[in-house]
């Protein structure tokens, strides 16, 4: 038993217990069938009871008023009894209808036959054939004396099936206690017995993995079989060996690979450091050759037109050059200014609404236009190299304004609830997003990429005479106020 394999126990276990369940089964069924037999032959012998004395009814009409209907009815019936007598006799399967197999049931039904042949059945012809009523009268009286006898003999023969049917339901009972018990029985041995072969073995496994989950790998499981389970527990012991033997040098193992991880991360900082040095520096010479180099190339083309006209003497255009050449100046002045204060920009402990507030305080000293700050809800507290990229946004953003936009007055909106989002709106001249906000224009480039690094979403709506928006939605924050 402790060679074979736990499915194929199993499988013997449930196929022995299905078959006595199947021959306990089996009985009931025999023994029901049997009773349901018995049961149509004391219904068949009742009613050779009846139609023995509705012969004799139909007789006394026929003798005291012979009539040819009535003598078919007579011979009907004579048919039907004779019939249900044979069914009796020889039984029927497909009802079911059969007497019970026993001796004395036997001898009656065999003494039920003969007499209806030697006894019944001669009286009725003698009356039928009679030609004289006063021998169909007495040949009638002698019929009534012996129907009554034969009539008796039907009645033993009732109940000696219905004591047949008694006994076989007191063993139906008997089979179905006894299936019960089996059932009972049954369970509780195939409990025990799959406690043995399958729970027991599986617990001691369990336990053992929570030891070995414990670090406790001196742990080993007793094999006591040679089926699935006992190739488990084999298993289970030869991986507590290898792991055993691992755990002995794990320690240096894992203090080697964190001398490796540790030299690793640090030359990956140093590269993200050198990388995000790189990105800022392009990102700020970008801005540098859209602003100083753009004006510098306006300056060269002035001071030549200047020189013309110095030469040929046009004093009123070289003087209507020279404040061109002034004002290119102080634009490219306000421009390194602009660029000098995004190169300083530093982020420590302040937050992003007092940022913002101070980039527009310097924003409306330097060049007068008006600037309007509103905070809504807590703002988040950003990593400093996400402020440090809001801010060159937002400086960025109101460059163009001084720049671009002819505006009065620049409007900030800080709404921070579940996400951070920030709005600079100017009621400048605008101009035509759909076809002058692609990344042919190098600043708005330089903003979305930067809001990229973080990000975040940057999108910018404007129509000519109407003004510019622009809106900056930071990543989702998490509950500590930290952008994810």
């Amino acid at each position: 038993m402790k060679n074979l394999k736990i499915r194929t126990k199993i499988t013997g276990l449930l196929v022995f217990y299905f078959l006595i369940a199947l021959i306990a089964i089996g009985s009931t069924l025999l023994v029901s069938w049997r009773l349901e037999g018995g049961a149509a032959a004391i219904n068949d012998a009742g009613r050779e009871r009846m139609r023995s004395y509705r012969i004799s009814f139909l007789l006394s009409q026929f003798v005291y008023d012979p009539q040819e209907e009535t003598k078919l009815n007579i011979e009907k019936e004579v048919v039907r009894f004779e019939n249900t007598l044979i069914e009796l006799e020889k039984g029927n399967p497909q009802r079911p209808l059969f007497l019970p197999k026993q001796a004395d049931v036997n001898a009656q039904m065999t003494l039920l036959s003969s007499s209806w042949h030697d006894k019944i059945k001669p009286h009725i012809e003698r009356i039928l054939t009679s030609q004289s009523a006063e021998e169909q009268a007495r040949f009638l009286a002698a019929y009534r004396s012996v129907v009554d006898d034969y009539v008796e003999s039907i009645n033993k023969l009732v109940t000696m099936v219905e004591q047949s049917n008694a006994h076989a339901t007191g063993m139906l009972r008997s089979v179905q206690i006894a299936l019960v018990s089996l059932a009972l029985i049954g369970t509780i041995l195939l409990i025990h017995l799959f406690s043995l072969m399958v729970v027991r073995p599986v617990t001691t496994l369990r336990e053992g993995i929570m030891r070995m989950a414990s670090a406790d790998f001196d742990v080993r499981l007793p094999v006591k079989s040679k089926d699935e389970l006992g190739e488990l527990a084999s298993g289970f012991n030869r991986m507590a060996d290898q792991l055993q033997d691992l755990y002995a040098t794990l320690e240096q193992r894992v203090e080697e690979k964190s001398r490796s991880i540790e030299a690793k991360n640090r030359e990956l900082a140093a590269l993200d450091k050198e990388v995000a040095v790189s990105e800022e520096r392009n990102l700020l010479a970008q801005e540098l050759h859209d602003s100083i180099a753009q004006s510098l190339a306006f300056l060269n083309i002035r001071v030549q037109l200047l020189q013309e006209d110095l030469q040929q003497n046009r004093t009123t255009d070289a003087l209507r050059s020279l404040g061109q050449i002034r004002e290119g100046v102080q634009e490219s002045y306000d421009d390194v200014r602009e660029l000098l204060v995004h190169f300083r920009t530093r982020i420590g402990t302040t937050n992003l609404e007092t940022a913002i507030s101070s980039a527009l305080e310097k924003f409306e000293g330097q060049t007068g236009i008006t600037t309007v700050f509103k905070p809504v809800g807590k703002p988040p507290e950003l990593q400093p190299e996400q402020t440090l990229q809001v801010m060159h946004i937002v400086q960025e953003s109101l460059s163009n304004v001084r720049k671009h936009s002819k505006a009065s007055q620049v409007e900030v909106n800080l709404q921070c609830n579940e996400r951070c989002q920030i709005e600079i709106c100017d009621d400048g001249v605008g101009f035509d997003a759909s076809r002058d906000a692609g990344d042919s224009h190098v600043g708005l480039r330089i903003m979305r990429e930067r809001a990229h690094r973080i990000g975040a979403e940057l999108t910018f709506s404007s129509r000519p005479g109407e003004g510019t928006q622009i809106c900056l939605i930071l990543p989702a924050c998490s509950e500590k106020g930290t952008t994810t």
